[in-house]
């Protein structure tokens, strides 16, 4: 049935196979012993169809492995090779009977017989009381019986068995190697050994010596009738999805730690727009709280041209108004019945003023000094807010009380609408004292001035104060994000470790599927399942902590938009396909011999 004809392998210079022959019977148990290292493996996997790269022939009923796809070669694995291995590669988490069905399904759908099947395959090896138990449960002995079980699964023309008793005590192996050797009365059994005592139970025994094939003992096999043979039936597609459910929850302990450390990273980075979406609330209050910094004063000289200075103002793109002050005469303040008269002013820049209380004023607003108001009231504060009637020769305006600011005297100042309308209506023939001027924003502040500094012009500005409270908001967006830059990536080389761990112990499980048979495409699509699986799994755990620390608004320093929610969500799931499809990647090209004997 399975002839190998003047096979030859050679590993870079070192020749280990040179013209190897030989001819498998119908039946009977064939031992392959050696050392490690004289060529036994090779063989095996020369024989599973896992190694390609290789002169000579292997035929299987006159079929060339080395002429067949990979696809045909799966086919070839699933229908006439069952392996049997020295560390059993049973799945841990499985019972012994899905131990079994994942063998048991690749060759027919039908649940209810593929059960009955596993179910006598397990009375054959007397462990069917075994069939629901987890395999990490079973004694060594009992695992390997259920490797055979499982072997047996697919129902196939010939048995390879590497080292199937080097784990087992004696008296345990001389069981296994019974159960062997009745399976060699139906189907051939070759069995890579070092134990010679193994060889007792041999028909042939057979070694590799200067890479070629020694028959040291031959026997006349008897054939003998089958007895358990399961019913062929037509191959249907597997659902891998239900077997990446399976995995997922077999490993599901894995799977959350590692959506976990994803949803720690991307809660870092959800952290960290929330840390700057506060800091920019806090200095767009503070902008609104503090207009002044935004207006600067230029002092006129007697020989400087008003006109020249407001061509230079006009010409650039970051003020937003400017306007040309003149000294004002004497004016009144009423309220609450009381009527003050406050002496002629120069106004001067608002931005070299402190604030005690409140803000200096906008649209429809005045602020005055702590010795007029409390000329007004005992307590001063309860006057934020409170309207007023300001007059000054025929121009009369009722205005709100926006802040107090620091003066010795007394002293006010007008919003800018109000005080051009005052401008407007003076008559005279006064000369102007100084131009004022808004920038369009607290960052426009510093560069307006630096541009007014190389035209010669020195103007009065908070420049100083604005350039003092720009770094600060800087250190502390920086050090956010490097607070936030370092637990992502934490959290991420977490996650990929994990990952990767997982990948690496996931390899012989990998292997396994392929020597049972498993296309490569249907381990993809499990995978891809998988991945799925982890990736809802992740935005579900994300979804989770954002709400939470939504929740927990009031109590932390937090704040995330519905853009930034919607998008971690979003960042989550492809974060987890990224790392996922890297390490399904290295899955997918796993050598199945290699795996398996790792």
């Amino acid at each position: 049935m399975i002839e190998l004809n003047n096979i030859s392998k050679k590993y870079g210079d070192q020749i280990v196979l040179d013209g190897f022959s030989y001819t498998f019977g119908e039946n009977g148990i064939t031992c392959l012993l050696g050392a490690s290292g004289s060529g036994k493996s090779t063989l095996l996997n020369l024989l599973a169809g896992f190694d390609r790269e290789y002169s000579g022939k292997i035929l299987v009923d006159g079929q060339a492995l080395s002429e067949l796809s990979d696809e045909e070669l799966c086919e070839y694995r699933k229908h006439t090779i069952g392996f049997v291995f020295q560390e059993y590669h049973l799945l841990t988490g499985y019972t012994v009977l899905e131990n079994i069905l994942l063998a048991a399904e690749l060759t027919c759908q039908d649940n209810a017989q593929n059960r009955e099947w596993a179910l006598s395959l397990l009375r054959r090896l007397n462990i069917e009381e075994k069939a629901n138990e987890k395999i990490e449960n079973l004694s060594g002995g009992q695992k390997q019986r259920v490797a055979i079980a499982r072997a047996l699964a697919g129902n196939p023309q010939v048995i390879l068995a590497d080292e199937p008793t080097g784990a087992l005590d004696r008296k345990t192996a001389d069981e296994i190697m019974a159960i062997l050797s009745e399976i060699a009365k139906q189907s051939p059994v070759l069995i890579i050994t070092h134990d010679r005592k193994i060889c007792d139970y041999a028909d042939e025994v057979v070694t590799i010596e200067d890479g070629k094939c020694k028959v040291w003992k031959e026997t006349k096999k008897q054939a003998v009738t089958v007895l358990t043979q399961k019913e062929a039936l037509p191959d249907v597609p597997i659902s891998m999805s239900k077997r990446a459910l399976h995995n997922f929850k077999t490993h599901f302990k894995r799977f959350l730690g590692i959506s976990l450390a994803v949803t720690i990273a991307v809660c870092a980075i959800l952290m960290s727009f929330s840390s700057q979406n506060i800091i920019e609330e806090k200095i767009n209050h503070f902008e609104q709280k503090n207009t002044a910094f935004s207006w600067g004063q230029i002092l006129l000289k007697e020989n400087d041209k008003v006109e020249d200075v407001l061509s230079l103002l006009e010409r650039s793109p970051d003020i937003q108004q400017y306007y040309i002050q003149y000294p004002v005469p004497e004016c009144k303040i009423e309220f609450g019945g009381h009527s003050l008269s406050v002496p002629p002013k120069q106004f001067g820049s608002i931005s070299n003023e402190s604030m005690n209380i409140g803000v200096m004023p906008r649209d429809g607003e005045i602020a005055i000094t702590p010795s007029l108001a409390k000329q007004f009231a005992q307590d001063i504060r309860t006057l934020i807010g409170k309207e007023i009637v300001f007059s000054c020769g025929n121009f009369s305006r009722k205005l709100q009380i926006s802040g107090i600011y620091s003066g010795s005297f007394d002293d006010y100042y007008l919003d800018a609408i109000t005080e051009q309308e005052l401008y407007g209506t003076l008559q005279g023939d006064e000369s102007p004292v100084s131009v004022t001027y808004q920038v369009n924003g607290f960052d426009e502040v510093l560069e307006v001035a630096a541009q007014l500094t190389e035209q010669g012009i020195v103007p009065i500005t908070a420049a100083k104060q604005v350039e003092s409270l720009k770094e600060t908001f800087v250190q502390l967006q920086t050090m956010f994000i490097l607070v936030s830059v370092f637990i992502v990536v934490i959290a991420l080389t977490i996650s990929g470790m994990l990952l990767m761990k997982l990948a690496r112990m996931r390899s012989g499980e990998i292997g396994l599927l392929m020597a049972l048979g498993y296309h490569r495409g249907q381990i993809q699509k499990m995978l891809l399942w998988e991945s799925l699986l982890l990736s809802s799994l992740s935005a579900l755990t994300t979804t989770l902590f954002a709400l939470l620390l939504t929740t927990l608004s009031g109590i932390l320093p937090v704040h995330i938009a519905p853009l930034q929610f919607a998008g971690s969500i979003c960042g989550t799931v492809l974060l987890v396909w990224f790392i996922t499809a890297i390490a399904n990647a290295k899955l997918l090209r796993t050598d199945p011999a290699k795996a398996l004997r790792e």
